[in-house]
């Protein structure tokens, strides 16, 4: 059995773009070993020292070196895929390789049909073609008689092979006018950044789905659900593109998103017609109507609301002997897609008026209870079914907090269940809306977040400035918060300080971290008080999730409140999720915490170098110091691991002595070795940069490896804010009296202003690697690179741009007169010996001129 984790490959073009190409693709894959050669001459020594079982070739070749190396692979019994010349114009004949020649692509290179005809190949030399045919496309089954469009592309050069009756109708002209478009002709309005991104991911995983714009005409554009998969027709590599209309879906949302801001408390909410009306004619519903129990289910029933549709009663004339209300009641949702009576069975209601899509979900009560049931239905098919059902979900959740909260309100006259300061539910409603929130959650199964949020030092701003300005800052914060969270969500006034929220629906924990940073952001917006002064408030948010952090209200509250704590142990302003740690896992990071201390004194750690260039000669000028723990059992540990850990034990401060010690000695070794002025660069941890003696820590390093301080370049993230760490500044402006040079890493991730960079004592800044990928791919990040480039000369420092990966990104940087230059376009990180040998072959170069 051949599989793409057990051969090496050998890729030979004479061309950069194609073999870095190719090698990211196999790299992706996890090939075993790749090599790559620029000529047939290196090639056949590459065959005659090592078993190849791969040889990709570039037929651009010279004809000669090509037949040779060919003739010499042949013994070594493995698979050939070609690369053909534009337009199959090369000088040595296809039919002669036709024989030895499993596969071919056309240049320039495609990743992604390089992976879709390099895994043919394999499952057809494992005799398994019908996997190789897995991917076929048949889209006579899939074009015909369906709403949606399908386009059908040649996934190379994206023209246009065949499209369906649907598409012909939105946009006009006939399926043969189609033919050789390009899939841009279809009307998607993405940004370029998004398409780039689609098709990356289109290309890793072969399937890729998206919610985007589709133009109609000049003046009209309309929502559309995209989903597209690679896949094969008649040999051929293509992309399947399929367009569904979600116009009624959007405009039902947009219009729930309207009410639930208007109607923040579902007590209170809109008019029970208002809310019949928007499901009726945002669904195209024929039936809708939503019943509550006050009592016992069977005995009294109350209708909440109710739309009817021509003939359609709005009400059922006997609920106890309806099929689906009895299951209902008892706690089932019932669903049917289409032709509901085969789904739900034989039904007066449902057969009687041709129900085709029919929902029909509980009312459910904080305790568990059936309080009342929603039932929808439609004579035709829902055309997106699971979006109409998620908002009959959430729909459904507001009629059931609705009637509880009437209920409950009736119950309560005596007693207060909102703050009297900011309207907001109090303790004594928010644990009720919780245990709301747990018993629907065990019964669908849905997950729901609970928030913590906790303000920073506001005692020293009721001990300072009064607690009327307190109560203002209270206000505010309840403001904003109920303002950034969904109506189906609920916002609380804790205690004190303290506010609580419950994020119902949460189908992914990245949505709660969207949440949780929009929420830091404006509670951190200056805040204006009546005498013409501001106010910035800032909070510590822990997050705990149903069901995976706790399945009842007092674990969730209390590892809420525990992830508040670490957010505020993380400087503030900021928020962190809960974090369990079984006994089982909790000994596992035990266990290697305590190999982490003896990392050190087993000589376990490593300083990986990665050179910096300058842009103008391209000449190492420097490089950055890395440092990595190769454990020897474990292997190479991921720094994304351990470095975390290490900061989290206070370990970060003798590896962080240790690698300056290091990386200084070996700086100065090279040095004199080579006779080349270069510079080390070393990153300083905030937890480094807390300690008191860290000038005395340099200053040691320094003395002991007699490495001038203007050869030291100590790198600062620009996260790293001035006020949170005392003394940051002058400790910095210290280090550069010294001698040393200061630069901001990762520049463009946090949210410096020109005034802070004026104030921050830096020589250098380096330009984070995200916004230098997008280079030839995203105007935006373009203009920031740029814009970087363009302030930093204006404030006299240098600048270096990291991840520099392509020749456009090289370009680009050189045209706008960047200073240096880092990323694996010249070099990888590297050991210190391999380093070495780069050097040497560097002295060797300028020898032979």
């Amino acid at each position: 059995m051949v599989d793409l984790a057990d051969i090496s490959v050998l890729i030979v073009s004479d061309r950069r773009q194609e073999r870095r190409t190719l090698f990211d693709a196999l790299d992706s894959q996890e090939a075993q070993a790749i090599y790559t050669a620029k000529s047939g001459e290196q090639a056949l020594d590459f065959i005659s020292q090592m078993s190849i079982s791969l040889l990709v070739v570039d037929l651009h070749l010279d004809p000669a070196e090509l037949k040779q190396l060919l003739k010499a692979f042949s013994r070594q019994a493995g698979h050939v895929i070609a690369i053909l010349p534009e337009g199959n114009n090369g000088s040595f004949a296809w039919d002669r390789l036709s024989e030895q020649v499993g596969d071919a692509v056309r240049s320039p290179v495609d990743a992604g049909e390089f992976l879709f005809r390099l895994n043919r190949l394999l499952a057809a030399a494992n005799g398994q073609p019908e996997k190789a045919r897995s991917a076929s496309i048949e889209s006579s089954v899939l074009f015909d008689g369906v709403d949606d469009q399908y386009v059908l592309t040649d996934a190379k050069s994206g023209e246009i092979v065949a499209v369906n009756p649907a598409l012909v109708d939105t946009l006009g002209g006939s399926a043969e006018d189609w033919v050789g478009r390009s899939l841009d002709d279809v009307g998607l309005e993405l940004s370029e950044k998004r398409r780039q991104s689609y098709l990356r991911q289109l290309r890793a995983d072969g399937s890729v789905r998206y919610s985007g714009w589709q133009r109609i005409s000049e003046t009209r554009v309309k929502p559309v659900r995209v989903s597209q998969r690679l896949g094969a027709q008649d040999g051929q590599l293509v992309n399947l593109t399929a367009l569904r209309d979600t116009t009624e879906i959007e405009r039902l949302r947009r219009r729930l998103a309207t009410l639930a801001r208007v109607y923040p408390d579902p007590a209170a909410g809109p008019p029970a017609a208002t809310m019949a009306d928007l499901m009726g004619e945002g669904l195209k519903l024929d039936y809708f109507l939503v019943v509550g129990a006050d009592d016992q289910p069977q005995e009294k029933l109350t209708v909440l609301a109710a739309y009817g549709r021509g003939e359609l009663n709005h009400q059922l004339s006997d609920p106890e002997g309806h099929l689906p209300y009895r299951k209902v009641f008892a706690g089932e949702t019932v669903l049917a897609e289409r032709d509901a009576e085969s789904v739900i069975g034989r039904d007066e209601f449902i057969c009687d008026n041709g129900i085709q899509s029919y929902a029909a979900l509980p009312l459910t009560a904080a305790d568990g209870t059936v309080i009342g049931a929603l039932v929808a239905a439609r004579r035709k098919p829902v055309a997106d079914w699971s979006a109409a059902v998620d908002i009959l979900k959430i729909v459904a959740t507001f009629f059931s907090q609705e009637h509880e909260l009437r209920g409950l309100r009736r119950q309560h006259e005596s007693q207060g269940l909102h703050d009297v300061l900011t309207g907001l539910p109090n303790r004594m409603l928010f644990n009720d809306r919780l245990s709301f929130a747990l018993k629907e959650a065990q019964r669908t199964g849905e997950q729901f977040a609970m928030m913590f949020v906790d303000l920073d030092r506001f005692k020293n701003i009721n001990d300072s400035l009064g607690h009327d300005v307190g109560d203002q800052v209270l206000l505010a914060v309840a403001d904003r918060m109920r303002a950034n969270v969904r109506g189906s969500d609920t916002v609380a006034r804790y205690a004190g300080d303290e506010f609580t929220a419950i994020l119902r629906h949460i189908p992914q924990k990245e949505d709660v971290d969207r949440i949780c940073n929009k929420i830091n952001s404006v509670l951190a917006e200056p805040l204006p008080l009546g005498d013409g002064q501001e106010l910035q408030v800032t909070a510590s948010i822990g997050v705990s999730f149903y069901p995976d952090d706790g399945t009842n209200a007092e674990q969730l509250l209390k590892n809420a409140d525990r992830a508040m704590y670490s957010a505020k142990g993380l400087g503030r302003n900021t928020f962190q999720t809960y974090v369990d740690e079984p006994e089982e896992s909790h000994q596992q990071k035990l266990v290697l915490e305590s190999k982490l201390r003896q990392a050190q004194a087993n000589n376990e750690l490593r300083v990986f170098y990665q050179p910096q260039v300058s842009a103008e000669t391209e000449d190492i000028v420097g490089m950055e110091a890395l440092i990595r723990w190769e454990h020897p059992e474990l292997g190479l540990i991921s720094p994304g691991f351990f470095i975390p850990l290490a900061e989290e034990t206070g370990l970060i401060v003798p590896m962080g002595e240790w690698l300056m010690g290091v990386a200084c000695a070996q700086t100065k070794h090279w040095q004199e070795r080579f006779g080349l002025d270069l510079t080390i660069g070393v990153n300083l941890s905030p937890l480094q940069l807390r300690q008191p003696d860290l000038i005395e820590v340099i200053e040691k390093s320094l003395g002991e490896t007699d490495l001038h301080p203007r050869f030291l370049d100590l790198e600062v993230t620009e996260s790293i804010s001035i006020k949170t760490i005392p003394g940051l500044r002058e400790k910095l402006q210290s280090l550069r009296d010294m001698g040393c040079r200061i630069s901001i890493d990762d520049f463009g991730t946090g949210q410096s202003s020109l005034d802070y960079l004026k104030r921050f004592p830096a020589d250098r800044i380096k330009i984070d690697q995200s916004f230098v990928r997008n280079i030839g791919v995203d105007p935006d990040d373009e203009a920031i690179v740029h814009g970087t480039i363009s302030m930093a000369h204006e404030l006299k420092m240098e600048v270096v741009a990291e991840g520099v990966e392509e020749e456009n990104h090289l370009e680009f940087l050189i045209k706008h007169g960047c200073d240096q230059l880092q990323g694996f376009l010249f070099c990888r990180p590297l050991p210190a010996d391999s380093f070495s040998r780069l050097l040497l072959d560097r002295e060797a170069l300028t020898a032979t001129g």
